[in-house]
């Protein structure tokens, strides 16, 4: 057993360019992954007026100009029931449970990727970043629409309801843009994967290739192919003079 794990690894020292293959799956691996579009920004511009009263909830105190929904933008992006509103238009047929794992997902999706922000009194974006381009145009268009609704809703409750406050209203067209990035902290996981399937995989190659070599590889293996005793051998002559050669230069 000894005398074959000395036979392996002097075969791997004799065969160590081929552990330079190691290397090409990862390196695939990245560059593979940095062509691949893996982030969505997506965005929706809404012209508003800057005092207008949104109806987040019901009640006199529900009413919120669009400033506090900016500060916290979780009472409007995970209002109760307006998520149970879009999980239904998602999964159409389907009950909602709060415990469901599917409607946690959502949830979470909703709370790390969506945001509201005002880079004007009269401009609204509501935008989505995230890895799902289908469910990030479903998102804001649901959340562009919820905040004309309570714009509209807003205006009907409040004292301003005579006034001549602008409703939210579209500003062109949904803005699409991909991302791409050399390396992202989830892919650590698969590349540290796949360099150890590689690892084990060259390991097993080098292996095979040592097992099938006919050469010698000690004084026992030709005695008992001879059928002789051994007397001596003689020591390998490159390795003591590159030895005596090393000893010179120090």
């Amino acid at each position: 057993m000894h005398f074959n794990i000395k036979r392996y690894f002097c075969g791997v020292s004799k065969r160590r360019i081929w552990l330079l293959l190691i290397l090409f799956p990862p390196m695939f691996y990245i560059f593979a992954s940095a062509g691949y579009t893996d982030r969505f920004s997506i965005k929706q511009n809404i012209s508003i007026s800057k005092d207008l009263p949104f109806a987040l909830t019901a009640g006199p105190s529900g009413l919120k100009p669009i400033k506090e929904i900016v500060i916290h933008p979780e009472n409007f992006f995970l209002n109760n029931y307006a998520v149970r509103k879009l999980y239904t238009k998602l999964y159409v047929g389907k009950a909602v449970y709060r415990t469901d794992g599917q409607f946690r997902n959502l949830l979470e999706t909703i709370k790390n990727t969506m945001s509201i922000e005002t880079p004007s009194e009269d401009i609204a974006i509501i935008a989505y970043n995230g890895k799902d381009k289908a469910i990030g145009q479903t998102l804001v268009n649901y959340y562009v629409n919820r905040l004309i609704e309570k714009g509209k809703e807003g205006l009907l409750r409040s004292k301003y309801k005579e006034s001549s406050f602008k409703l939210p209203v579209l500003m062109g067209s949904m803005e699409i843009n991909e991302h791409r990035a050399l390396w992202r902290a989830e892919r650590l996981v698969p590349l540290v994967l796949i360099t150890l399937i590689s690892l084990i995989g060259v390991l097993m190659i080098l292996a095979v290739l040592e097992w099938y070599d006919p050469s010698f590889k000690s004084e026992r293996q030709v005695a008992q192919y001879l059928g002789l005793p051994i007397l001596g051998s003689l020591p390998d002559l490159n390795k003591i003079s590159a030895a005596l050669n090393s000893k010179r230069e120090r």
